[in-house]
């Protein structure tokens, strides 16, 4: 009995460029806990590798959207947490290479939108 051949696994494909072509927009998702505000290494490792694939170009901006849940009733306390975040992922993608005149930092608070509560989005692309 003939023995199959091997099929060689195909390549996992490498994570998509960023491209500030026609205005496209890349975006990486940050998840946090309800209590924290630092970047674990994971995070603080795909942060690194975004901000690898952003082109050198100046005129590609990167924004910081951080957000945080929390009582209604003390939206301040929502908004120090949310800049806390911003201010970390920040510093990660200062580390990583991509200069701070390009780092556009929005600490929201509450305002999370369609997403979860306790997170950062960050966003690269070309201003409109």
């Amino acid at each position: 009995m003939r023995q199959p051949t091997p099929v060689p696994a195909a390549p996992i494909p490498a994570a998509p460029a960023v491209t500030a072509a026609a205005g496209a927009a890349a975006a990486l998702r940050v998840a946090f806990t309800v209590t924290e505000t630092e970047l674990t290494q994971a995070s603080r490792q795909r942060v690194a590798a975004f901000a690898a694939a952003v082109p050198e170009d100046e005129a590609v901006r990167i924004t910081v959207n951080a957000y945080a849940g929390g009582d209604a009733a003390d939206p301040s306390r929502a908004r120090r947490t949310s800049l806390s975040r911003a201010l970390s992922v920040r510093s990660a993608l200062m580390e990583a290479g991509i200069r701070s005149t390009r780092i556009d930092v929005r600490a929201l608070g509450l305002a999370a939108g369609d997403g979860p509560a306790d997170r950062v989005d960050i966003l690269a692309g070309t201003p409109r």
